[in-house]
């Protein structure tokens, strides 16, 4: 079955169903890459509106839920890689003080020192559980790509 086939009927019902499906893994994902609740709402709010204009469009070509989460991927690196420039730019050396929920210490430094992307992998199969196979489907061509990069993920951790 190709993914066309797996793309629902477009609704205002299937897309407020989707965020209600979706909007606390969303931003539990944008938050731990972001470091921020202010970024990271500001990255699901922009994913959701790609969704809804790709979907009310007729132009999906994938299952929504993964372009939502291709999409809140992109928007939380782009929002923490602007935080960065900011910071920066404004000759702070220390980025701003990351959401009351994420990690801190030593593991906080860590994570970032990784890609933003490699973060948001870590951050969906051990935070919000995804599987491998979910992994893949929405971020990596094939389960053994993810694999890989999450090992070697870890193993700079």
């Amino acid at each position: 079955m190709d993914d066309q086939a797996r793309v629902p009927a477009f609704s205002e019902a299937a897309f407020r169903r989707l965020y209600e499906d979706t909007v606390r893994e969303a931003l539990q994902v944008a938050r731990r890459v972001c470091g921020s609740d202010e970024d990271a709402k500001d990255a699901c709010q922009d994913a959701y509106l790609a969704v809804y204009r790709y979907w009310s469009n007729g132009r999906l070509e994938a299952p929504p839920r993964r372009l939502l989460f291709r999409a809140v991927q992109r928007s939380a690196v782009d929002a923490l890689r602007a935080r960065l420039r900011r910071e920066r730019r404004a000759g702070r050396g220390e980025p701003e003080t990351p959401a009351p929920d994420t990690v801190r210490g030593p593991l906080e430094r860590a994570l970032r020192r990784l890609r933003a992307e490699d973060v948001a992998l870590l951050v969906r199969q051990a935070v919000v559980g995804m599987t491998y196979d979910a992994l893949a489907q929405l971020a990596r061509p094939t389960v053994s790509a993810v694999r890989s990069r999450l090992y070697r993920a870890r193993r700079a951790l």
